[in-house]
């Protein structure tokens, strides 16, 4: 179809069920023409992952993104991480935003990896209370654990833990 014939969308409706045919719906309420752009959506899957398959995508990464909210705007920093027992830790400045201090009562934390000539993709987010451990068998046993070094300048002395109140995943792709 030339781009000039193109409208544009006002909504997608992704909400197709059990092999439900899904459609893209443009800004007049018509739907994509039989063999145009529009009929991709139906050969598309979208699936919640598993906790299992969450913590398995989880311990297989290093680096992913924290975000939490300051002063009204939501602030995302990208970490390196280490997921143990059942929670994620990174290491941050003392003096630095993430580890000045700062309330991290809802935090949350998001891996995600997608392949753009398949079309598919998939990605985790851990939500929870961030805190600076303080614990002296936790740290250590986080200081023994292989993970890559902070990409951040300076010392890096400071974990930081998410422990999460909900954790959810999400895999998209071609059937």
């Amino acid at each position: 179809m030339p781009r000039s014939s193109l409208r544009p969308l006002a909504a997608l409706d992704w909400s197709g069920r059990d092999g439900e045919a899904m459609m893209a719906v443009d800004a007049h309420g018509s739907a994509g023409e039989s063999g145009s752009e529009w009929d991709t959506a139906a050969s598309h899957r979208s699936e919640d992952l598993t906790e299992t398959e969450c913590w398995a995508l989880l311990a297989g990464n290093g680096t992913g993104r924290v975000a939490y909210e300051d002063n009204g705007r939501v602030l995302v920093f990208p970490v390196n991480y280490v997921v143990h027992e059942q929670a994620v830790y990174f290491r941050t400045a003392r003096e630095g935003v993430l580890g000045g201090g700062l309330d991290f009562r809802n935090a949350s934390f998001q891996i995600d990896d997608h392949d753009s000539t398949r079309m598919d993709g998939w990605s985790v987010l851990l939500s929870g209370r961030a805190e600076a451990v303080q614990d002296p068998g936790l740290l250590s046993a986080l200081w023994g654990r292989r993970m890559d070094e902070p990409w951040g300048g300076g010392a890096r002395d400071v974990f930081i833990g998410i422990e999460p109140s909900v954790l959810t995943g999400r895999r998209v792709g071609m059937r």
